[in-house]
């Protein structure tokens, strides 16, 4: 396997060219954006075939695997920010308050500055590019740390970067540990980093001594409820692409299955025709299953399949040096087992019997919070039940891992499965500051001085009036004040005689106050 120099020389100069370069204001101009944007775009279509490549090396996939879990998606992730940038640019003018108009209100998204994306290795171009994208369309300089653990992938992203981007914009900094280590010290503006729990509480650490926020999207057990009125065939299929594409390592994919204890047999059943239907008497010869990354991780998932004392109904074979798990289905293992402990993120999946979803829903809570939970079944109530009283980074129905391509959802964990979000908009606000405008008139008139002493009972009752109607809007309430003013001065006018003369008086007044008033 190819290896990543652990070269920590380059953090700080590279971090400092890129702060500088942001505070030049370069990367806030919306045409430099698009125009970053539409080249990191032709990058992904003429460097395709070597991301495919890479990704072949590095996880074993095939092009159509690699093509629909990498390139297509990241592509209309680009996509999707560059068609929204400019009304996602705009300032968004709010409602102002009377007791503190007369003026106006507006939110301005401003980049924060320096972003350090740091990508996964299961999908090195989905967690990399898509991230980066946001950042850049929101106006910010960018540092992507790809995975040294998909060297090839990493190779290709820098080549991606380097070639159709800016370099005094941004940068890919490759390496491995002691890279990570040092590159999450810095004083940056913001961290998006997709990995475990473990290494996101690092992360974490290591960002809070400069106060760097953070967008953590960190996986953990995402539990799946099969309940039994659900379509078996459908259900199968569908775990089985949630549970086994990328040889289960997907930071989203079904780790564990609660099945109806009245559908039990027919499921797995169902699972055992679908699995051999996808790949075969021998997974290990077909060209749709993966392997798994590393040496390392493969030795991890077979002592996963060690003393978990479930029945093991299907596969369970393992070859170290072939870096290849078989697609395993485990019933009813110990709940206490590291199985069932920790984040399988591999081709094994447990199945444990219910037969009402409170029990469900206790097991649920009783644990960390998953960044996913799925549900097949068209059970009403239970369905409502599980959005009401469990918490999750998102909550499925009828389906799996497929609602992170939606660009109009959020894409994060709550809890243990991390915290932020991005795609789409929530990627966009996630790398922007929301800063808050505020001008205010110079009118100073009664009642909008009332606010300054010396404070009287009648400033004070006047005030408390003033918050009571506090969601009026503005405008209404200057037509108001106006109106009882011209009121009380055309009966004093009419008692002395002086109607022609008030309305030649106040007419230029009630212009300035209008114009002063800037509505």
């Amino acid at each position: 396997m190819a290896q990543i120099q652990d070269n920590t020389d380059v953090i700080q100069p590279t971090f400092l060219k890129l702060k500088e370069t942001f505070n030049t204001h370069k990367t806030k101009c919306l045409k430099f954006r698009k125009a970053q944007l539409k080249s990191l775009l032709r990058g992904l279509e003429e460097m395709e075939q070597e991301f495919h490549a890479a990704i072949e090396k590095d996880l074993g996939v095939t092009l159509f695997s690699s093509q629909i879990t990498s390139t297509i998606v990241t592509k209309a992730d680009v996509e999707n920010q560059l068609a929204h940038i400019d009304e996602w640019s705009k300032e968004e003018k709010v409602d102002t308050p009377f007791v503190i108009g007369p003026g106006s209100s507006k939110i301005i998204y401003e980049p924060l500055g320096v972003v350090l994306v740091i990508a996964a290795w299961n999908y090195p171009l989905y967690t990399g590019i898509p991230p980066m994208a946001a950042a850049i369309a929101a106006g910010n300089c960018v540092i992507l740390k790809p995975s040294e653990i998909a060297p090839h992938s990493s190779q290709a992203m820098y080549n991606l970067v380097t070639k159709y981007l800016d370099p005094s914009c941004y940068a890919v900094i490759q390496g491995g540990v002691e890279v990570s280590k040092k590159i999450t010290t810095l004083p940056l503006d913001l961290i998006i980093f997709t990995g475990s729990p473990e290494k996101g509480k690092l992360v974490a650490k290591a960002a809070s001594e400069n106060l760097v926020p953070c967008i953590l999207e960190l996986g953990g057990k995402s539990p799946t409820i099969v309940d039994k009125d659900c379509n078996l065939n459908v259900t199968a299929q569908r775990i089985i692409q949630g549970r086994f594409t990328n040889a289960g390592q997907t930071c989203v994919a079904c780790d564990y299955v609660f099945v109806h204890q009245t559908i039990k047999d027919a499921f797995i059943n169902e699972m055992k025709t679908e699995l051999k239907r996808f790949f075969g008497e021998n997974p290990q010869n077909s060209n749709d299953y993966s392997k798994i990354v590393t040496e390392f991780h493969t030795q991890r998932l077979q002592e996963l399949l060690k003393d978990h004392q479930g029945q093991v109904v299907l596969g369970g074979q393992v070859n170290v040096n072939q870096r290849y798990v078989e697609p395993t289905i485990i019933v009813q293992p110990k709940v206490d087992s590291k199985l069932m402990t920790e984040e399988i993120f591999g081709p094994i999946l447990p199945i444990l019997l219910f037969e009402n979803i409170d029990e469900v829903i206790q097991f649920i809570n009783a644990r960390p919070k998953p960044l996913a939970l799925y549900y097949y079944g068209s059970n009403s109530k239970n369905k409502r039940l599980l959005e009401q009283q469990t918490s999750s980074g998102a909550i499925v129905h009828n389906d799996s891992i497929f609602h992170l391509l939606n660009p109009n959802l959020p894409f994060g964990g709550v809890g243990n499965s991390g915290y932020g979000a991005y795609h789409g908009i929530s990627g966009f606000k996630g790398c922007s500051h929301a800063k808050p405008v505020f001008a205010k008139s110079t009118l100073n008139i009664y009642p909008f001085n009332i606010r300054y002493p010396p404070y009287t009972k009648h400033k004070l009752q006047t005030l408390s009036l003033f918050f009571k109607f506090a969601e009026l809007p503005q405008r209404h309430v200057v037509n108001a004040t106006l109106l009882v003013s011209f009121v009380v001065a055309l009966k004093l006018a009419q008692k002395k005689g002086y109607l022609k003369k008030l309305f030649e008086i106040s007419k230029p007044y009630v212009e300035k106050v209008w114009k002063q008033a800037n509505l």
